[in-house]
């Protein structure tokens, strides 16, 4: 009876020995000793698309916008999660920049091939050609890059209603997005569902949305396009907003839109739960003609889950540097850390706004200015 029993527990302990070592072998799947699981995820701002950033883009074959990219791309395909806000619509023809934006679909294809799986849509130039843009731009995505997922905007009422939820590394991730306007234009009746805003009037909606994304994952995230343009911190809106969230149990808050850098920092509320929020994350990559619109962040954040539940284990930022080329010719993106004094030199913005200071140290103090921190 005793070797009956011995055996059992050996193929016991056999069994239990070879699954452990199948999850930590599995590829994907990150497993400490301890048993906690993570995921590492990144985000960068505005993905915003001037005209002569499109035009800098063209090819004998159409468009090709891989060189925004080229400089990042290893950071974004070495994440878990990666996200990007699409600033602009994308639409077939007749391209256009500021004020009503319209970008060639060849953008989605270079978005795919950096590695972003993640993309935020819910801006304030979402409604800049209409809703048949919209629709457009949503049946690109879905036909051409399926396993990305898209954000803020929907094409029923079903769809606005389910709440997107990103399985990685055995975590549960829930995405929602909003912006806090549409440039003065408005949802013709009836199709309110295809952007989620951010207003009093929708803050029920919401609220419904967070409580349902809290059961459905173990850890919620809200992308906010807030704020106002060019202001280095947070205003009244954005305040009032991130307690909402902070109250409604969100974990964290990224913001888009100022098209400047803001702070970032761990919050804490009154029942004790923490928030991280990003206040912004600047441009991503722009035309715009002044300096610290050409510095943008990259927002880099370990998210880990244990026995105790899941939580931000981990959070910084990668300053970011939009590099203009000789009359406005080419357009990309360096991490700072990467970019040098001799291209900075070459950078059109020096052109553009002769009496800005333009320099790896003067970029470095800029961010300190924004976020109160050190480059």
């Amino acid at each position: 009876m005793k070797k009956m029993f011995k055996k059992f527990f050996l193929k016991i302990q056999v069994a239990v020995s070879l699954t452990l070592s199948a999850a930590l072998l599995t590829p994907g799947i990150q497993v400490s000793a301890a048993g906690t699981k993570t995921v590492e995820l990144t985000a960068v701002g505005d993905d915003l698309i001037h005209s002569p950033i499109y035009k800098a883009c063209k090819t004998k074959q159409g468009y090709n916008f891989d060189s925004l990219f080229k400089h990042i791309k290893k950071d974004i395909q070495a994440s878990d999660i990666s996200v990007i806000n699409q600033e602009t619509i994308l639409v077939d023809k007749r391209y256009s920049g500021y004020p009503s934006f319209g970008s060639p679909k060849a953008l989605a294809d270079a978005i795919a091939k950096a590695g972003f799986n993640v993309v935020t849509h819910a801006t304030n130039h979402t409604l800049d050609r209409g809703t048949g843009a919209v629709a457009g731009t949503l049946k690109y995505w879905n036909r051409k890059h399926p396993n990305i997922k898209v954000l803020g905007i929907h094409k029923n009422k079903n769809a606005s209603n389910k709440i997107t939820v990103v399985k990685k590394n055995g975590i549960e991730i829930a995405m929602l997005n909003y912006t806090y306007g549409l440039n003065g234009y408005r949802l013709p009746y009836g199709k309110s569902y295809m952007v989620d805003l951010l207003t009093s009037k929708n803050k029920s909606k919401i609220k419904k949305d967070i409580k349902t994304a809290k059961k459905k994952s173990d850890f919620v995230i809200v992308f906010a396009h807030w704020g106002t343009e060019y202001r280095y911190s947070p205003d009244a809106s954005q305040k009032k907003w991130t307690n909402f969230f902070l109250n409604s149990g969100v974990d964290v808050l990224i913001g888009t839109h100022p098209h400047v850098l803001e702070p970032y920092k761990m919050l804490k509320g009154k029942n004790g739960r923490k928030m991280l929020v990003y206040y912004s994350l600047g441009n991503f990559v722009s035309s715009q003609n002044r300096v610290p619109r050409l510095l943008g962040g990259m927002a880099k954040i370990t998210i880990a889950k244990d026995s105790k539940g899941t939580y931000v284990k981990k959070y910084t930022m990668e300053p970011l540097v939009t590099h203009i080329g000789k009359n406005r010719k080419s357009y990309t993106v360096y991490k700072l850390n990467d970019y040098t004094d001799t291209l900075a030199k070459q950078n059109y913005i020096r052109r553009i706004s002769p009496h800005e200071a333009f320099s790896v140290k003067s970029l470095k103090r800029l961010y300190r200015k924004a976020t109160g921190r050190k480059a």
